[in-house]
């Protein structure tokens, strides 16, 4: 499974960007395709705040306009919103553990990886470059590197986690 964050999703609801049209080339063929798909509860969160705010974006959607947008992509079968599961406490223990270094890369992020974390989701399209910190991911940036496509292979090969204590 693959998840997106926000900057894929605000610039695919976003005509006015630059980015529009990749993005939106990507969405498209994630809920058209095959292969399961996320969202982390997180990312839908961070995208309503960021594409409705009047000073983040230069044409703010108004929130039914980007509860719509989220409500389409919920159309597609082959993607799931992800939420806390019942280890999210020891989840965050565990990435926070692994964690060297204080201040913003801490935070940046951390709820969107630890939900990844916990549905043993590796690889995340996004722009943003903090993702880079959480190891245990594979950000994919398919709007300013080259084309992704669903069929594309992982960018590296895993190892199965297993969950302490099992």
């Amino acid at each position: 499974m693959i998840a997106v964050d926000t900057s894929i999703l605000a610039w695919a609801a976003n005509r006015g960007t630059p980015e529009h049209p990749r993005a939106s080339q990507v969405l498209e063929a994630l809920a058209n395709g095959g292969r399961p798909w996320a969202v982390p509860w997180s990312v839908a969160h961070e995208f309503l705040a960021l594409v409705t705010h009047p000073h983040a974006v230069g044409r703010p959607a108004r929130p039914e306009e980007a509860l719509a947008f989220l409500d389409q992509l919920g159309t597609s079968p082959s993607l799931r919103f992800l939420g806390p599961t019942d280890r999210h406490a020891a989840v965050a223990r565990e990435l926070l553990a692994g964690r060297t270094g204080e201040g913003p890369g801490l935070v940046a992020g951390f709820e969107t990886a630890l939900l990844l974390r916990e549905h043993g989701v590796r690889e995340l399209l996004s722009a943003d470059r903090d993702m880079r910190a959480w190891r245990f991911l594979e950000v994919i940036d398919p709007i300013h590197g080259a084309p992704w496509r669903p069929g594309d292979a992982p960018g590296r090969r895993y190892r199965r986690l297993t969950p302490r204590g099992t």
